[in-house]
């Protein structure tokens, strides 16, 4: 009832805010108001590791096209903007689409398709990210590769609708910097381009404070949901996945540094009576970046360098060792130019079940028009 009740009241929230946006609005040409974008990641992976029997070797050798994006935005009035993104890199298809009505500050709505508000790592564009993939604990609790092992998700993306805002500001060198930034919203749960797979909806929230210094933040995220264990089971299928994070960072233009905690609890199995169990998962990460910017005296072009690095644990499940993995990398983020990127990850894994460590190696170029 408390979910179906949340959903209502944002519903009525968004339609008479539609109905209150000027209808006398003065018409624009679309180049007024619109913009057209995009980038591609071009990845190359090489990965090996040696199997526990000690003879067996797995390896990796390969060229791919990661991301190809087209994106659309539009500020059509103040109160009304618009995003749609596309990936063309494996088979088209909608990665972003989404509408935002702008009332003030403090409050706004998004409805359509986008990254659900859960920690600080997965609304970041892999652009701006200090390495190639997104930490593990990212990737298995909120919403890349779960551990659910149902492919709920995509990209940390989901359909539904979202309040946000900022509360409260300061000053800085004459720069207004809110003090609390908010974001509830309520979800299908069953991932990108896909409608719901049962009758619940999942919440999803976050809540970001700056405590009076300039580039720092502390935040805390909470996922409340469920999904479909099997369409096809005679049982209650409805499986429970909640999770929780908080963390913080640090950005100042030059140094970032970025740490998060996550814990979640999934139910697995089949919902047949001694099959059913909860599963409990937790790790984190500490990632940190440093820029250099090298200036040519010639061409008076700016280019922007900077060693990366990142610890990342994870636990898949809390009672057994074996599942237990930490990687740790080294990497160097370089901007020759503003739209070209080079990234280069070199990521030792350490999983308690392999006798040997894993080794991989990932360079990617990035072009952005």
């Amino acid at each position: 009832m408390r979910k179906k009740s949340l959903l209502l009241v944002m519903i009525m929230i968004v339609l008479g805010s539609l109905s209150s946006v000027d209808a006398q609005e003065k018409k624009k040409l679309i180049g007024d108001y619109l913009s057209i974008s995009g980038w591609m990641n071009i990845q190359y992976d090489y990965e090996r590791q040696l199997q526990n029997d000690g003879l067996t070797l797995k390896e990796l050798n390969t060229f791919n096209v990661r991301r190809a994006r087209l994106d659309i935005k539009g500020n059509i009035n103040p109160h009304l903007e618009f995003r749609l993104q596309g990936d063309f890199a494996v088979s088209p298809k909608m990665v972003d689409g989404f509408v935002k009505v702008k009332f003030a500050k403090y409050f706004n709505i998004q409805a359509g398709q986008f990254k659900i508000p859960f920690t600080f790592e997965n609304p970041q564009s892999p652009l701006t990210l200090e390495g190639i993939e997104y930490a593990q604990v990212i990737s298995k609790l909120s919403g890349y590769s779960d551990v659910c092992h149902v492919a709920t998700y995509s990209g940390g993306r989901d359909v539904g609708l979202m309040l946000y805002g900022d509360l409260f500001s300061f000053e800085n060198n004459g720069k207004e910097i809110p003090i609390l930034t908010y974001k509830l919203g309520v979800f299908n749960g069953n991932g990108m381009n896909k409608k719901d797979a049962n009758l619940g909806k999942d919440i999803a929230g976050s809540i970001e404070i700056c405590p009076g210094v300039k580039g720092l933040m502390l935040a805390a995220s909470y996922y409340d949901g469920n999904y479909l264990l099997d369409e096809n089971s005679v049982y209650d299928d409805n499986a429970e996945r909640n999770r929780l994070t908080f963390g913080g960072k640090y950005e100042n233009g030059k140094l970032t540094v970025r740490s998060e905690y996550i814990y979640g609890k999934t139910g697995m199995g089949d919902k047949t009576p001694g099959d059913y169990y909860l599963l409990e998962s937790d790790g984190f990460y500490v990632a940190a970046g440093y820029w250099f910017d090298i200036k040519c005296e010639k061409s008076g072009n700016v280019q922007r360098i900077r060693p990366v690095a990142r610890y990342d644990f994870f636990r898949e499940d809390m009672t057994e060792i074996n599942t237990n993995s930490t990687y740790y990398m080294v990497g160097i983020d370089w901007w020759p130019y503003k739209n070209l990127r080079l990234l280069v990850n070199y990521t030792l894994k350490d999983k308690v079940a392999n006798d040997n460590f894993g080794h991989l190696l990932q360079a990617q170029l990035s072009v952005k028009f």
